[in-house]
């Protein structure tokens, strides 16, 4: 597990992708914490983005991870 003060940076990530996503689909541009400018074009940008932080939050706070597809097997013999 990561500290708590991982957590909360991560949690904060997650939480300015959010609002990055929230602001191109309103068909604005949003400015990252870090100075860099987001704009519609870059929708994609942002969603790998937030799926990489939620991914890494999930990491820090323990969730486990879940690999491939999961199948559903039905047995059809008596």
């Amino acid at each position: 597990m990561a500290s708590s003060e991982e957590i909360a940076r991560l949690a904060e990530l997650v939480s300015a992708y959010q609002q990055a996503e929230l602001a191109v689909l309103r068909n604005q541009s949003y400015r990252m914490p870090d100075g860099r400018e987001l704009t519609r074009a870059s929708l994609a940008e942002i969603r790998k983005g937030r799926m990489d932080a939620e991914a890494q939050y999930g990491l820090a706070v323990g969730v486990p991870v879940v690999r491939g597809k999961a199948r559903r097997f039905v047995n059809m013999s008596r």
